[in-house]
């Protein structure tokens, strides 16, 4: 007899790219980002980070006699290295942690739109010639997608350090109609309002989680003086429930926000810690709105 097996859809989720006609569906490099050893390890020490302490001494040497800063975040504590030098120096994991980048930002950019286009305040009847600069905004995707939903609002620009903007104007696009409609891409430091160009809006995705209360205040002073009078800041990250509304339930953005803390990332904040910080800066803190993607 002869038995024939095929893939499932299950399984089909897990093929390479490669194997699946170049499709994005694939989950695969997820595993081989999650389950990568380095990363893995990471998990082990998360116990004691979180105490403020560690366990990783040679026998019979005491802690107290050894200096130790416990703020070592769990995978540099696992690897012996930062997240960023063991990336940079591991170009095939690298490969797969921006393979679940760019997995993740498709999506997020999708549940963005979405939820701008049945807001109140940021549909595109109100953007209507409205200019927007996107702090962090890398290559300038989600501006190009804005503009794209949204062909009435004003200008578009993405704001990033100058490194990260040459390489993105060095990057060919053989696309023409988008090349049309693409922002601006402008060098500059959200910490300097002189090189935010003038607007009416500033969206900044994935940049504010990694900076401390501190600055995350100088940034958004820096946001107020390049804002138009009646101008609106838009935070695109996981919001934190405050801590008396989880009641022991399981939630997806307290979950991100472990995962960001395995390589020493800032993490995520309750709309609490918005609210408070926003006020720090001049701002009031008008709404948080849901979306279809657990990251924003």
């Amino acid at each position: 007899s002869k038995s024939a097996f095929s893939v499932t859809k299950m399984g089909q989720l897990l093929q390479r790219p490669e194997s699946t006609s170049g499709t994005s569906s694939s989950m695969s490099p997820f595993v081989l980002h999650w389950a990568e050893l380095p990363l893995w390890n990471a998990w082990s020490q998360l116990p004691d980070y979180v105490a403020g302490s560690h366990n990783s001494l040679p026998e019979g040497d005491d802690a107290s006699t050894l200096p130790f800063d416990t703020n070592v975040p769990p995978f540099d504590r696992a690897n012996g290295m930062s997240a960023s030098e063991y990336y940079k120096n591991n170009p095939d994991s690298c490969s797969h942690r921006n393979a679940v980048a760019r997995y993740a930002s498709s999506k997020e950019i999708t549940s963005i739109i979405d939820a701008m286009q049945h807001s109140s305040f940021l549909n595109e009847s109100i953007l209507d010639g409205k200019a927007i600069v996107d702090v962090g905004g890398g290559y300038g995707d989600l501006m190009y997608a804005v503009k794209r939903s949204m062909p009435t609002i004003g200008e578009c620009y993405c704001l990033d350090l100058p490194d990260v903007i040459e390489d993105a104007l060095s990057t060919p696009n053989d696309n023409n109609e988008q090349e049309q409609i693409m922002p601006n891409l402008v060098p500059g430091n959200m910490f300097d309002p002189s090189t935010i160009p003038p607007c009416d809006l500033i969206v900044t995705k994935h940049v504010l989680c990694d900076f401390s209360d501190e600055d995350v205040i100088r940034a958004l002073q820096s946001f107020h003086k390049a804002l138009s009078k009646e101008g609106k800041v838009v935070i695109m990250d996981a919001v934190l429930p405050n801590g008396n509304d989880l009641n022991g339930k399981w939630n997806a953005a307290v979950s991100f926000d472990v995962m960001l803390m395995l390589t020493g990332r800032r993490g995520e904040r309750s709309r609490l810690e918005w609210s408070n910080l926003a006020e720090e800066a001049g701002f009031v803190l008008e709404d948080v709105l849901p979306t279809s993607s657990v990251t924003v």
